[in-house]
C-alpha cells in the first residue's frame, strides 16, 4: 500500500476543505442559479469548469490505457485531432447555445424536431450521464493507492460526487472544479519530469520499444487506420455533449464561453503530452503483462506517480486525480437530473414547467439513482477507455446530426428529418455492433465501429426526412409573428439580435481569439518537433512547465476576482 497515514489526512482534510467552500459559495434557491449558476461563470471559472469536466476518467486514465499500445500516435492523431476538430464548438457553436439551446440539448431538439425526437434524444443523454467510465477510473484509484476493493473505493468518491451535486448545484460544482483541476495538473506536472528522465527520456523510449514495438516510436504507427478514423471521428462527441451546452449556457457572455475553451486547448495538448509519455514508460515496463491483460496499465500509471512523489504530496495528487472524476461525475450527475425533471417530466406534464423546489428535489433523486446504477455496471468493460467509446460511439451516431442541423442551419428542417435520423442512426450502430463488418489489416482482423456505418446513415436519413413532415421553425416563426413575439427571443432569426450581441459572437481573428487559436497552432509544432527529434527538454520539461504556468494564471485569475467581489461587497 503506498498512500500512507499522513497522505490520508492529507486527503480527507483536502475533500473535507474543497467541499465546504463549494458549499458555501453557492447558495441555489431556485432553479435558475442550481442549474445555471445565474448565467453568470466568468472566465477563469468556465476555464477551470470546462477543463475538469473534459479530464474525467476517460481523459486521464483511460488515455495512459490507450497509450501503452499507441505510442506516439497517440498525441498525433489523438490529441492533435481532437482538439483541432473542436475549433468549430468553440468559435461558432458555443455562442449560439445560448440563444439556441438554452441550456439543454432536449429544448433544442423539441423546437425543432418535435416532443418524440427530444424524448428519445434525453433517454440518450440521460444514459450517458451515468459516467460509467469515470465510475470504473475511481475503482482502479482505489486498488492502485490503498489496495482497496474497487467497488468500495468508487462508492464512496460517487457518495461524494452526489453530495455536491445535491448541495450546492452548477455554481458549486464550478468552483470544485477549479479547485480539482489546479490540484491535479499542478501534482502530475510537477513529478513528471523526474518519471520521465528516471526513463531514460527519448533515447530511454527508443531503445526499450524500437526492436520490440517499433510502431508506437511513429507519428502514425500503432492503431489501424479505421481505428484512427473512429478516435477522430469521436472527437467531435463533444458537439453533442450536454455538460458543455449547460456550461455555455452558463457562462456571462458569449464571447466568455467561447475564449473560455480556445484558452483550454493549449492546456489540453500540454497536458495531454505529460500523459502520454507517462504511459509510454508504463508500456515500457511491463509490455508483455500488458499485451497479456495481466497488468492494469490504469493502476500502475498510478503506482508509478505515487512512487515518485514524497509522502504528503500523494494525498495531493489523490485528490486532484480523483477530483477530476468527482467533478465529470457531479456535473453530468446535474446535467442529466435538469434533463429529467425539466426535460422529460416537463413534456409528460404537457410543457408545464415543475416549481423550483420540486425540480431540484427531483435532479437530486436522480443523482442518487445515476450513481446506483453507475456503481452496478463500472466494472463490466476491460479498460476506462472501452467504456467511454461504447457510450460515445452511440450516443454521437443517433444524435449528432440532427443537433448539428438545428444549431448551424437555418434552412428547412422538419420534425421527419430529426426522427428519421435518430432511428436510422440508432438502429445501425445496434445492427452492427452485433453483426460487426471485419476487414483484414496488417496488424490483423479489425472491426469497423458501428459509429463510421450509423454516421453517415443517419445523415442520408436525415437528407430523405426533411423531404417529408413538417417544419417546426417555419411554424413558430408564423406563430411568433402573429402573436407580435420578437423571434429573437426564440432564437430564431439572428438578424433581430442586437448588435452587441453580434460583436460578442464574432470571432476576432486579429485579437484575442487569433492569439489563443495561434497558440495551439505553435504549441501543436513546438511539442511535435520534440517528440519527432528527441529534443528531450521540449517533452520532458517545456510541456509540463507550461501546463502549470497556464493553469495557476487561471486559478490565481480566479482568486482575484473572487476577492474583488468581496472587497466591493464589504463596502
Amino acid at each position: 500500500m503506498l498512500m500512507t497515514a499522513i497522505d490520508d489526512i492529507v486527503v480527507v482534510v483536502l475533500i473535507a476543505g474543497i467541499f465546504g467552500i463549494g458549499a458555501y459559495l453557492s447558495k441555489s434557491n431556485d432553479s435558475e442559479s442550481f442549474f445555471n449558476a445565474n448565467h453568470a461563470l466568468p472566465w477563469s471559472l468556465m476555464v477551470g469548469t470546462l477543463m475538469a469536466s473534459w479530464y474525467n476518467g476517460a481523459g486521464t486514465m483511460g488515455t495512459v490505457g490507450y497509450v501503452c499500445t499507441m505510442g506516439f500516435a497517440a498525441f498525433f492523431i489523438w490529441s492533435i485531432g481532437s482538439h483541432a476538430v473542436r475549433f468549430p464548438l468553440a468559435l461558432w457553436i458555443a455562442p449560439r447555445i445560448s440563444v439556441k439551446a438554452k441550456g439543454t440539448i432536449p429544448e433544442l431538439l423539441r423546437s425543432h424536431y418535435g416532443k418524440f425526437a427530444s424524448v428519445l434524444g434525453s433517454i440518450v443523454l440521460v444514459i450517458t450521464c451515468l459516467s460509467i467510465a469515470d465510475v470504473a477510473a475511481i475503482g482502479y484509484i482505489g486498488e492502485a493507492g490503498w489496495n482497496a476493493n474497487k467497488f468500495v473505493a468508487a462508492a464512496i468518491v460517487v457518495a461524494i460526487a452526489i453530495g455536491l451535486t445535491c448541495l450546492s448545484g452548477l455554481m458549486g460544482v464550478a468552483i470544485t472544479d477549479m479547485i480539482f483541476f489546479m490540484l491535479m495538473i499542478v501534482c502530475l506536472c510537477a513529478v513528471y519530469p523526474k518519471m520521465f528522465a528516471e526513463a531514460g527520456g527519448l533515447n530511454g523510449f527508443h531503445a526499450a520499444l524500437d526492436t520490440t514495438a517499433p510502431h508506437m516510436m511513429t507519428a502514425l504507427g500503432g492503431i489501424p487506420v479505421a481505428q484512427a478514423i473512429v478516435l477522430v471521428v469521436l472527437c467531435i462527441n463533444l458537439y453533442k455533449d450536454p455538460a458543455f451546452y449547460q456550461r455555455f449556457a452558463a457562462a456571462k457572455t458569449p464571447q466568455t464561453g467561447k475564449r473560455a475553451m480556445l484558452t483550454c486547448f493549449s492546456i489540453f495538448m500540454s497536458f495531454d503530452l505529460v500523459m502520454m509519455m507517462t504511459g509510454i514508460i508504463i508500456g515500457m515496463k511491463f509490455p508483455a503483462e500488458i499485451a497479456a491483460g495481466t497488468v492494469q496499465p490504469e493502476v500502475e500509471y498510478i503506482r508509478l506517480v505515487l512512487q515518485s512523489l514524497p509522502v504528503g504530496l500523494r494525498g495531493f495528487f489523490i485528490v486532484g486525480l480523483t477530483g477530476a472524476i468527482v467533478s465529470t461525475l457531479d456535473s453530468y450527475y446535474l446535467v442529466g437530473g435538469e434533463i429529467i425533471s425539466n426535460d422529460i417530466i416537463y413534456m409528460l406534464r404537457g410543457d408545464k414547467r415543475l416549481p423550483d423546489k420540486t425540480a431540484i428535489l427531483i435532479t437530486r433523486i436522480s443523482a442518487i439513482i445515476f450513481g446506483i446504477i453507475g456503481l452496478a455496471t463500472a466494472f463490466r468493460f476491460a479498460r476506462v477507455y472501452d467504456a467511454f467509446l461504447f457510450l460515445a460511439s452511440i450516443s454521437m451516431t443517433l444524435l449528432f446530426v440532427p443537433m448539428i442541423a438545428a444549431l448551424m442551419y437555418d434552412g428547412k428542417k422538419t420534425n421527419a428529418a430529426g426522427l428519421a435520423s435518430m432511428i436510422v442512426g440508432a438502429v445501425s450502430w445496434i445492427y452492427f455492433y452485433f453483426k460487426p463488418i471485419v476487414v483484414d489489416t496488417v496488424t490483423g482482423p479489425y472491426s469497423i465501429d458501428p459509429v463510421l456505418i450509423g454516421l453517415p446513415l443517419s445523415f442520408v436519413a436525415f437528407l430523405i426526412g426533411n423531404r417529408f413532415g413538417t417544419d417546426l421553425t417555419a411554424a413558430r416563426k408564423a406563430e411568433a409573428l402573429e402573436k407580435g413575439i420578437p423571434l429573437a427571443e426564440l432564437g430564431l432569426d439572428a438578424t433581430e439580435l442586437t448588435e452587441e450581441y453580434k460583436k460578442s459572437i464574432k470571432v476576432e481573428w486579429i485579437g484575442a481569439d487569433g492569439a489563443l487559436i495561434l497558440l495551439y497552432i505553435v504549441l501543436a509544432c513546438f511539442y511535435g518537433y520534440g517528440i519527432l527529434h528527441n529534443v528531450d527538454w521540449i517533452v520532458g520539461y517545456a510541456a509540463p512547465i507550461i501546463a502549470m504556468g497556464i493553469v495557476i494564471f487561471v486559478f490565481v485569475k480566479y482568486l482575484t476576482e473572487v476577492f474583488a467581489v468581496a472587497k466591493k461587497s464589504n463596502k
